[in-house]
């Protein structure tokens, strides 16, 4: 909890106190038992106190500064930022420095030379020793990386020495960095960093690793790539599987400690076709950046033989060599920049050199997804997920005397990589791709995707989600895990993407390029988006006999009431969080184009119920058709 979450106001000197302290040559921790009043104590706001355990750190600060590196936005770094009032500048100037491990090499004259100082990491004792050598592999994985910026050996892992080795090694000493082992069953991994505010060096790295990523890590590898592995064909997977596994989760979390983010853009410079050839995704994996959450490769179908899990490759090489080298020539940070602007000017010619955070606007930067083409990547993802389906029941119930929970826990995960999937897709809808450029390079940032590009997603989501995908329903399965429920889980995955594409920020973005359109580059519009999904939603309608199924009587309920609630939405305070930090900005309201086509839409869709009523094959339907119209009557005149 935060401070604010819990309200504390007074700390209790009498029932607080310091537990430990250990001091380290450039480390202070302490570990305190604090007691607060407080009115939000969780499950017990009648207790009026909270009492939690602190750890407080402090580390000294490097007494010779490292050289430091200028931002750039082309390429990306963690980074430190300062305000700096003593400079000529009309404006207090912002200045900003990429965090970056100080590298300096044994021999300056050599094209490639060992470092005075490597990065080193030590593997957590407690790991268990079927792992260690994979998660040093993780971690040495980046050294062909540094030679390429000029650094031989740069960064190296071992086994943390023992007691008798070395009676004073401590992994709370902050001269070390290490890959922690944690016994939980958390499902992820973290690779966090402790750098100087003055400039950016990174001081100190601490992976963690939870046991239960392995978890993760199996579900994933399962419901994307098992039909290209056998042996992912029978649960568990074998050791050097979840070893390679572990070693690319590791590899990641080091990428982080070397001062990198997330490359959501990474994947989409790979053609989808080229991610089926075995050479090319042997050279490159299945994303150019191993910083990306590419995953693994659900293109690849069975028999291609294609690489299926992300390796350091092409951009990742291309960050380290645009952070760590060294220029001789330039004596100063400024004076640098002439040659790192050459570096990122590689980027044009060479979209694999690219750098791009997810925003939700931009398609070719999504979590998850792999290929430049959302909508091919979803079909051959779809191909693999129906496949998997029917793999499922037998991989999960290897063991005869177990439970279905394995089952259970895998098919939802089967959902949701479907719904990450979809949801790759729909970003195209309203979507703005973006182009890093500095005013020395031509062109534009932002670019509208095509308006048949967004008319195709909408198309596709219309044949994949929108038509009932009774590939997901399995008797054979569903009635192992769950007495009923199915219509639940696909209504939600609907109810998900028809929120998405109804998103007042996505309608925003239709409504301003439509405003923007010319006969040469025709927008999709809002009416676009309203008459599509309401052509494909109720295409019943237009039957001799008019029968709407009870997957598609949900579905058409979602359409009309998410309309409803557009035209008639909740007052804005009672829409507002609760807790809303500094800098916080209400999300913009749907604009009023949009709220004047659902109208319209809407009243068109009246007029064909009434005359598809008389048509109406069965009782349900009848009922189902004669609600709809009474729900549009009440959105149109609402209750007063």
């Amino acid at each position: 909890m935060t401070g604010r979450e819990r309200r504390a106001r007074h700390l209790d000197p009498s029932r607080t106190l310091i537990e430990d302290a250990k001091v380290f040559p450039t480390n202070l921790n302490v570990r305190a038992l604090q007691t607060w009043s407080s009115d939000s104590v969780p499950g017990g706001d009648d207790l009026g106190t909270i009492t939690e355990v602190a750890q407080y750190s402090m580390v000294a600060l490097p007494d010779t500064l490292a050289r430091r590196r200028l931002c750039d936005n082309r390429v990306g770094f963690f980074s430190t930022e300062q305000i700096d009032y003593g400079t000529a500048e009309q404006r207090a100037a912002h200045r900003c420095y990429i965090d970056r491990w100080r590298l300096v090499p044994r021999d300056p004259g050599a094209a490639v030379s060992d470092p005075v100082k490597p990065i080193v990491f030590y593997i957590d004792p407690a790991t268990p020793k079927r792992w260690v050598p994979w998660l040093i592999k993780g971690v040495e994985d980046w050294q062909p990386a540094f030679r390429h910026a000029g650094f031989s050996n740069a960064i190296i892992a071992r086994p943390a020495p023992t007691h008798a080795e070395d009676p004073d090694f401590s992994m709370d000493d902050a001269r070390y960095s290490y890959v922690r082992w944690l016994p939980s069953t958390v499902e992820n991994a973290f690779g966090p960093h402790i750098s100087d505010p003055r400039t950016g060096e990174i001081l100190q790295s601490s992976i963690g690793y939870y046991h239960n990523v392995m978890n993760l890590l199996r579900d994933w590898y399962f419901v994307q790539v098992a039909p290209d592995d056998p042996r992912a064909a029978r649960l568990p997977l074998p050791d050097s599987l979840m070893g390679r596994l572990l070693e690319y989760v590791v590899a990641h979390e080091v990428g982080h400690t070397l001062g990198f983010p997330h490359n959501f853009y990474a994947s989409s410079a790979m053609p989808v076709d080229s991610l089926r050839s075995p050479a090319y995704t042997r050279k490159w994996g299945d994303t150019p950046s191993i910083m990306d959450y590419a995953r693994f490769n659900y293109v690849a179908q069975p028999g291609d033989g294609a690489a299926l899990i992300p390796t350091i490759s092409v951009y990742d090489s291309f960050a380290v060599n645009w952070g760590y080298r060294r220029f001789p020539g330039a004596a100063t940070s400024e004076a640098e920049r002439p040659y790192l602007d050459s570096l990122a000017r590689m980027q044009d010619t060479d979209p694999m050199l690219r750098f791009g955070n997810m925003d939700g606007i931009d398609p070719n930067s999504q979590r998850e997804a792999v290929g430049h083409d959302p909508v091919k990547a979803t079909t051959y993802g779809i191909l693999n997920l129906k496949r998997v389906m029917g793999m499922m029941l037998a991989a999960t119930t290897t063991d005869q005397l177990d439970d279905y929970s394995d089952l259970g826990e895998m098919y939802d995960r089967l959902i949701g990589q479907y719904q990450f999937e979809l949801s790759d897709v729909m970003t195209e809808v309203g979507g703005v791709y973006r182009h890093e450029k500095y005013p020395d390079q031509p062109g534009v940032i932002h670019t509208t995707v095509p308006r048949a590009v967004q008319a195709g997603a909408v198309r596709f989501l219309d044949d994949n989600i929108f038509r009932t995908p009774l590939w997901l329903y399995d008797p054979d399965i569903l009635r192992r895990i769950e007495p009923t429920g199915f219509s639940d889980k696909l209504l939600a995955l609907q109810k998900f993407v028809l929120d998405g594409l109804f998103d007042d920020s996505r309608l925003d973005r239709l409504a301003d390029e439509a405003a923007g359109a010319t006969p040469a580059a025709p927008a999709y519009t809002i009416g676009d988006l309203l008459a599509d999904t309401r052509t494909s939603i109720f295409s019943e309608l237009g039957a001799r006999r008019v029968a709407v199924d009870p997957y598609r009587r949900n579905l058409q309920r979602v359409w009309v009431d998410l309309l409803a609630a557009k035209l008639n939405p909740p007052a804005a305070a009672a829409m507002m969080p609760r807790f809303r930090g500094p800098g916080f900005t209400p999300p913009p309201a749907a604009p009023g184009d949009a709220r004047a086509m659902m109208r319209a839409s809407l009243t068109e869709l009246d007029t064909a119920l009434r005359l598809a009523l008389p048509r109406a094959a069965d009782r349900e339907t009848r009922a189902h058709l004669a609600d709809l119209r009474y729900r549009i009557g009440r959105a149109l005149n609402p209750p007063r």
